[in-house]
């Protein structure tokens, strides 16, 4: 099987985002990082660690690293709407956008996919409905990256990222 796609996910979107990196991650530099971290927006970028970047990027150094980003804002405009930390594979990515700092998952389809259909079906559901929601979502994701592809593709606004919402390829630059 040919290496999957892999994809970002906008998560959240704050002046300052407090994160810990559990197990090894590398910096853009090389240098082994892990534990609590803090990074904040400023006029000239993302500040950490002392120094300011334009982006950030931490890459996992294998497949059991993941991050926790501290208050993530789910349930956006519902009666049930609140933080909470929450847990994620793959890279972790800051960017400035719109004065802000957003925090970026960059991850492959199918974990995306899997982490898609446990957050978003019950554990009690019938294996062939957890079977058809996955079809469905992988068939939607795939036409995403596919859209974004096509040089005839017209650009849309950007929506305030959510948990698993803005779906972007790999090789495409964020707009």
């Amino acid at each position: 099987m040919s290496e999957q796609p892999q994809i970002t996910v906008g998560i959240l979107h704050a002046e300052r985002i407090a994160f810990v990196l559990q197990g090894e991650y590398r910096d853009k530099e090389g240098r082994n990082v892990a534990g609590e971290q803090t990074v904040r927006y400023t006029q000239n970028g993302i500040e950490w660690n002392g120094a300011v970047y334009e982006r950030l990027c931490f890459t996992p150094c294998d497949k059991s690293s993941k991050f926790v980003l501290r208050d993530v804002v789910i349930g956006i405009g519902f009666h049930w709407q609140r933080t909470e930390d929450q847990t994620f594979r793959g890279g972790l990515e800051f960017v400035v956008e719109d004065g802000m700092l957003t925090a970026v998952n960059r991850i492959g389809v199918e974990s995306y996919l899997f982490s898609v259909i446990a957050s978003e079906m019950s554990a009690s559901a019938s294996p062939a409905l957890l079977r058809a929601h996955a079809v469905i979502s992988r068939s939607w994701v795939l036409a995403q990256i596919a859209k974004r592809d096509s040089p005839s593709r017209t650009e849309c606004s950007r929506n305030e990222p959510q948990k698993k919402r803005s779906v972007q390829p790999d090789s495409l630059v964020r707009s």
